[in-house]
């Protein structure tokens, strides 16, 4: 098994997520989500067995291309992505479930190909910079478009690390708090990656730097994750002063006090750091 087929999943992964988020029908992108979802496990499936073989590998990417016109020729960019990746699979049971998921992931594509009405024009591109149904200024907008970029990043960048660190845990607790947290930084991605699609300012965050989680010290790591959570509430709170929207407003409210949860999460995988002399 080699550490390259992880640098291409983790890209197939991203392309099939923000593909998703650049579409418009909310049933046909819940269907690319949950594709994504599984890609997402897959990569989690890949690290857990080269970690096993004590085999390197990061979270560097090439370029992705998933940008389309329209829904039809994304269904055929990620039709090919599956495709081309199976010559890299192995045989061995894992590697099944990657041919046998994807193959349905084609044929469930192929499928909407087959119905002119599952098309529709891609705007998640066209930097129209304003989301149908809400009236902005300019300095809402702008204060908006800052944080969700800003965030879109943060949460990408904290799915990866705390799955990095998942890999090289043996503590269920750790473990068990880790998986929380991505959980909860899949869903702020999603809510934020989407809010930017409808904006028309769709992109794949810019590739995570090694040094960020392949840390020697998981405790500074937290400690320097809750000052970064804290200072996520503070913008919370101001962006939904600025935004002054109602729904919008109530939207980033209750995206700050998540964060307070996040917080005493981190807090309690410290106290068990420091109960184990760092032992993760």
């Amino acid at each position: 098994m080699h550490s390259t087929l992880f640098a291409k999943k983790h890209a197939l992964w991203l392309k099939i997520l923000f593909g998703a988020f650049s579409i418009k029908d909310e049933a046909i992108y819940e269907s690319l989500y949950d594709f994504a979802m599984i890609e997402y496990r897959h990569l989690v499936w890949l690290g857990d067995a080269l970690v096993l073989e004590a085999k390197a590998f990061d979270y560097d990417k090439d370029e992705i291309s998933f940008q389309a016109k329209d829904n039809f020729e994304l269904f055929s960019i990620m039709i090919e992505a599956f495709k081309t990746i199976q010559n890299d699979y192995h045989d061995n049971a894992m590697f099944a479930r990657f041919r046998s998921d994807e193959q349905y992931f084609i044929e469930k594509l192929t499928f909407l190909l087959e119905d002119a009405h599952n098309n529709a024009p891609i705007e998640a591109f066209d930097k129209r910079r304003k989301i149908e149904g809400y009236s902005l200024d300019q300095s809402q907008s702008d204060a908006l478009i800052i944080f969700l970029f800003e965030e879109t990043y943060k949460e990408y960048e904290l799915i990866l690390t705390y799955t990095y660190s998942n890999f090289y845990t043996d503590s269920k607790l750790l473990s068990g708090i880790f998986g929380d947290l991505i959980d909860e930084s899949h869903f702020h991605l999603k809510s934020f990656a989407r809010m930017l699609s409808k904006m028309g300012l769709l992109a794949v965050p810019r590739t995570i730097a090694k040094r960020v989680y392949q840390f020697d010290d998981l405790q500074q790591f937290l400690i320097d994750g809750i000052k970064e959570e804290e200072g996520a509430k503070e913008e919370c709170l101001k962006l939904a002063q600025a935004v002054n929207h109602k729904e919008l407003s109530a939207f980033f409210n209750f995206i700050n006090y998540q964060e307070n949860y996040h917080i005493a999460l981190m807090q309690k995988a410290l106290d068990y750091l420091g109960e184990n002399d760092g032992t993760i």
